[in-house]
């Protein structure tokens, strides 16, 4: 160190690389520390990937942020891939359409509407009456909103988003509303190790204890640990794991437990933890002709993280009409839809 500090005194700040290789040349040394060369790994260690960063084709970036999904939790059970079993919890989208677009100029962010699972037009209020016309997309039960950058919202009003919007094997994160336990101790709510059970006690066994001092302060702190409701309230889980993805029954198998009961709406993500390999369905996921005449089902094994496509023709084929055929379908359409207003304008004139 004394010698490297010397020629560092003596020689300019250009020649620090060249005159360290040349003093371990002649120290006899192999290495090229403080040099700008990067050594070659050693044996039985393998050369670092370059991380992935872009996609040329669909302008996908690193650091882009696409929109996600609402899920509906169906329940929780148990998947073999391979021979190994894997708790997973199945996530439906049910009818998952973009219902509005927001835009930094005109609304100051950035964010895309999602709707989903189909409701009565009766059971829904004039208001979102006329927002679901002008978006040109049936009456939604749940709508969220998600945060996107700017290259990821070229998407169109009433665009679908599929199961197929996620890679297998890929990370999400899972927001949800966690289960209600009503009102709760303290030994439940917060773990409370309680009184001791033995002589010396009595009938204060699963009491808290002392929330406080005596005429100073003379009250109780704010955020002091006491029974309350547990429950009901906003939960966050990161990092499951997509293990399979089913498009006949348009769903998710994710590995591990989310927050909530069954029946309950789930909004999904992209975990920002991800280290993407390949870029993703950008801005998301178009549906193609293939789509229409088969169900597929990916399969990632964790074990060899290899993907599995298994695919099976629709057991209900789309009938394909004649132009004709579809102006004699919406004529009768009209028609029927005049009979209606015709047989409550003589109900009234009865009345």
């Amino acid at each position: 160190m004394d010698k490297i500090s010397q020629v560092m005194r003596k020689m300019p700040i250009n020649g620090f690389s060249n005159n360290i290789i040349s003093m371990n040349q002649r120290n006899g040394k192999a290495s090229y520390a403080g040099t700008w060369i990067i050594p070659k790994p050693s044996f039985g260690q393998k050369a670092m990937e370059a991380p992935f960063r872009r996609d040329t084709k669909s302008g996908w970036t690193k650091v882009s942020h696409r929109v996600g999904a609402i899920g509906k939790k169906v329940g929780m059970l148990t998947t073999y891939i391979g021979d190994i079993a894997y708790p997973v919890t199945v996530i439906q989208l049910p009818n998952n359409q973009v219902t509005q677009i927001k835009r930094k100029v005109n609304d100051g962010v950035d964010m895309i509407q999602v709707g989903a699972d189909e409701i009565k037009l009766k059971n829904v209020s004039k208001t979102l009456q006329g927002h679901f016309a002008k978006a040109n997309v049936p009456p939604k039960r749940v709508l969220m909103e998600f945060r996107v950058t700017r290259n990821a919202m070229n998407l169109e009003l009433g665009t679908p988003i599929l199961p197929k919007h996620f890679l297998p094997g890929q990370l999400i994160t899972v927001k949800g509303t966690n289960t209600g336990k009503g009102f709760a101790g303290g030994m439940k709510r917060w773990h409370f190790s309680g009184q001791p059970a033995t002589h010396g006690v009595s009938l204060t066994h699963r009491a808290i204890g002392s929330t406080g001092c005596r005429q100073t302060p003379g009250r109780v702190f704010k955020g002091r640990k006491m029974p309350g409701r547990l429950g009901g309230k906003s939960c966050t889980v990161k990092n499951l794991q997509v293990l399979k993805i089913n498009t006949e029954m348009n769903c998710l198998l994710v590995k591990g437990a989310v927050p909530g009961k069954k029946g309950g709406y789930l909004k999904i993500t992209d975990s920002r933890s991800m280290k993407w390999k390949e870029a993703p369905p950008f801005p998301t996921y178009f549906p193609t002709l293939d789509d229409m005449i088969k169900d597929e089902e990916l399969v990632f094994r964790p074990a060899t993280k290899e993907t599995i496509v298994n695919s099976s023709d629709k057991k209900i084929l789309p009938k394909v009409i004649s132009s004709e055929e579809s102006i004699n379908l919406i004529n009768l359409q009209k028609q029927l839809i005049q009979r209606r207003i015709s047989r409550k304008q003589q109900q009234q004139q009865n009345q």
